[in-house]
C-alpha cells in the first residue's frame, strides 16, 4: 500500500511533462495571434499616440528647431471598432474621428523672423485618411507628411504680435489598432473620448476623471494640467481597445490548476480503493492522468473557434463522460459515479476560480483547506498494518476440543 502511494505520487509528478508541453503549445498559439495582429497593423495602422499640435520655428543661425506648445488643448475623439479576420483570429481595429481645438499665446521669440510650421506627431501615418487641414486664426493650412507625423508650413498675418491669442481648430480621421494614446502637451489638456468598445482598458499616466462603461460602449473624460505632468512627451494616457484577457491567457490560467486536479482525483481513487476493496492498477491511473491532461488540449483547440465559456463546458463534459465510463468499467460498482462526480466538481471549482481575479488566491487556499479536512475525515480510521482476525487458541481450549468430539446441535 505504501509503495502504491509512492508510485501514484511519481505518476502525478510525471503528468507535469505533458502539462508543460500543452503550456508551450498555448504560448506558441498566442505568439501566432500576436504575429497576426502585427501583420494587420502593418496594413491598417498600429497603436497610435497623438502629440500636438505644435508651433515650430527655427532661425538661420540655429540648426535645432524649437517647439511651442498650446496654452489650451482639447481633444474630442469618437472611435468605432471593427474586427478583421486573419486565419482563425479576429483582430480588433478602430476608426477614430479626432477633433482638436484650443489656442496658443504667442511670445516674442516665436514672433521673431523665423521659419514657422505647425505639426502633429502621429505614430503610424498609414492610419491618416485624406489630407488633414488645420485652421489657425482665420487661415487654413493643409498638412503633409513630416519626420515624425504631419506638418504644414505657416504664413501668419503680419498683424499678429506677441501676447496675442491664436486659436486653432481641426478635424481628421485616423485608423489604428490596439490602443489610442494622447500626450498632454498643453498647459491645460482635456480629452473627451467615446467608443462602442464595451471592454476598454484605460492605461497610461492618468486615469479618467469621469468614465462610464456599458454593454454598448464607453465614454471617458481626462483633465491634465501642466502642474500634473512630468514630461509631456512621456506622460501619455489613453485606452486599449483590445480584449483585456485572451482565450490563451484563460487557458493558461486553467492549466495551472491541472496538477492539483490530477492529485485530487488520484487521491480520491485511492481512498475509494481502501473503502470499497476495489482495485485500480497503476496503468489505469496513468490513463486517468493523461485524460485529465488532455482536457487542456481540448480547451485550447475549442477556444480558438468558439467562446472560452462554451469551450470549457464542452471540453470538461467530454472528459467527465469519458472518465465516467472508464471508472464504471474499472470498478463495476455504483461508487464509480462518486468518482465521476468528483471530477465534474473539480472542473466546476476550477472554472469558478478562473472567474475570480482579486479573490482567486484566497478562494483557492480555502478550498484546499476544506479538501484536506475531508481527506482527514475519510482516513482517520485507516490502518496500514494487517489486522489479526483470529487469535491462537490456548492449551486448555486445545485439550477441550480434543476430548469432546460430540457435535452440538441447536
Amino acid at each position: 500500500m505504501i509503495w502504491k502511494v509512492v508510485l501514484l505520487s511519481v505518476i502525478g509528478l510525471l503528468m507535469l511533462i505533458p502539462l508543460s508541453m500543452i503550456k508551450t503549445q498555448i504560448h506558441d498559439r498566442e505568439n501566432n495571434m500576436n504575429s497576426g495582429i502585427r501583420k494587420v497593423a502593418e496594413n491598417w495602422g498600429g497603436a497610435q499616440t497623438l502629440t500636438g499640435p505644435w508651433l515650430n520655428f527655427s532661425f538661420k543661425d540655429r540648426d535645432k528647431e524649437t517647439r511651442f506648445a498650446p496654452d489650451s488643448l482639447h481633444y474630442d475623439i469618437d472611435t468605432k471598432t471593427r474586427k478583421l479576420h486573419r486565419s482563425i483570429y479576429d483582430i480588433t481595429v478602430y476608426n477614430a474621428t479626432v477633433h482638436l481645438s484650443g489656442h496658443f499665446i504667442l511670445d516674442e521669440t516665436f514672433m521673431a523672423d523665423s521659419a514657422k510650421t505647425v505639426s502633429i506627431d502621429i505614430d503610424d501615418l498609414k492610419g491618416i485618411e485624406g489630407k488633414p487641414t488645420i485652421k489657425l486664426g482665420n487661415q487654413s493650412y493643409v498638412f503633409h507628411s513630416g519626420n515624425s507625423g504631419i506638418v504644414a508650413d505657416l504664413k501668419l498675418p503680419g498683424t499678429l504680435k506677441a501676447g496675442d491669442t491664436l486659436p486653432f481648430d481641426m478635424t481628421f480621421k485616423l485608423k489604428g489598432s490596439e490602443s489610442l494614446m494622447i500626450s498632454p502637451i498643453g498647459n491645460m489638456t482635456d480629452v473627451d473620448m467615446t467608443s462602442d468598445c464595451s471592454e476598454p482598458s484605460f492605461t497610461g499616466e492618468f486615469i479618467p476623471t469621469e468614465r462610464e462603461v456599458t454593454e454598448t460602449g464607453f465614454s471617458a473624460h481626462w483633465v491634465v494640467s501642466q502642474i500634473n505632468r512630468k514630461n509631456p512627451l512621456v506622460s501619455t494616457f489613453g485606452v486599449r481597445l483590445i480584449q483585456p484577457v485572451t482565450q490563451y491567457q484563460k487557458t493558461e490560467r486553467s492549466a495551472k490548476y491541472g496538477i492539483l486536479i490530477i492529485f485530487l482525483v488520484f487521491m480520491a481513487g485511492f481512498i475509494l480503493e481502501l473503502v470499497t476493496r476495489k482495485d485500480i492498477n497503476l496503468l489505469q491511473y496513468i490513463v486517468i492522468g493523461l485524460s485529465l491532461v488532455l482536457f487542456y488540449s481540448l480547451l485550447l483547440a475549442f477556444s480558438e473557434f468558439i467562446s472560452f465559456n462554451w469551450s470549457y463546458l464542452i471540453a470538461s463534459g467530454m472528459t467527465v463522460l469519458a472518465l465516467g465510463g472508464y471508472f464504471l468499467g474499472i470498478l463495476k460498482d455504483k461508487i464509480a459515479y462518486v468518482l465521476t462526480g468528483l471530477v465534474a466538481l473539480s472542473y466546476a471549482l476550477s472554472y469558478i476560480l478562473l472567474q475570480m481575479d482579486t479573490y482567486a488566491y484566497l478562494a483557492g487556499t480555502v478550498l484546499l483547506f476544506v479538501l484536506l479536512v475531508v481527506i482527514m475525515y475519510f482516513t482517520k480510521d485507516l490502518r496500514l498494518d494487517t489486522p489479526k482476525n483470529t487469535a491462537a487458541p490456548s492449551s486448555k481450549e486445545q485439550n477441550n476440543s480434543g476430548s469432546d468430539t460430540t457435535p452440538h446441535v441447536s
